[in-house]
């Protein structure tokens, strides 16, 4: 689904932290909370890493094998993808 495509963190992108919790909005108008390692997540999308290149780094940082974490950061990368926090070149 992404491989070979390098994702990129929205330039409008805003991250909050109140009360220890996350919210993110592109729009100033939507808002919506956001699980810290989702935030984590986000400074490894800066155009220069491919999706592979993430899936290793991640694997590493974790312990998983990379087939045991693909799943998982699918479905983030999927939604994130939806909301319009993230797109791919």
């Amino acid at each position: 689904m992404f491989e070979g495509k390098k994702p990129v963190k929205n330039k409008d992108l805003r991250i909050i932290n109140y009360l220890n919790s996350y919210y993110a909005t592109v729009d100033g108008v939507h808002l919506y909370q956001v699980d810290p390692i989702v935030v984590g997540l986000l400074k490894y999308f800066d155009g220069k890493r491919t999706y592979e290149e993430i899936i290793e780094i991640l694997a590493e940082k974790t312990g998983f094998e990379k087939e045991q974490i693909k799943p998982v950061i699918d479905q983030i990368l999927k939604e994130l993808t939806e909301m319009k926090f993230i797109f791919w070149i």
